[in-house]
């Protein structure tokens, strides 16, 4: 996503591709949120459904009014959990 914020030509196959792909990547943060078998607390867990949400409804957002600047909470957020998961945060 950040590519495409950078080298931003409207919506384009690319944002679709992007955002198709972040869509996944969050479907499956979702699902583990919502498994029962998750070793997280409910706490931490119900944040991750909150961000997945919130991830989704941007989503959305983006496709139906294409603008680079909305792209840049969902990259922040995607980089704030890579960070927290590299150990980094």
């Amino acid at each position: 996503m950040q590519e495409v914020q950078d080298n931003w030509k409207g919506p384009d196959r690319n944002m679709h591709k992007a955002l198709m792909f972040n869509r996944r990547l969050w479907s499956i943060f979702l699902t583990a949120a919502e498994d029962n078998g998750n070793p997280n607390t409910l706490e931490v867990r119900q944040n991750i459904a909150n961000l997945g949400l919130f991830v989704m409804r941007q989503t959305i957002e983006i496709q139906l009014e294409p603008d680079p600047a909305k792209l840049k909470s969902l990259i922040d957020i995607n980089c704030n959990i890579a960070a927290g998961l590299a150990g980094r945060a």
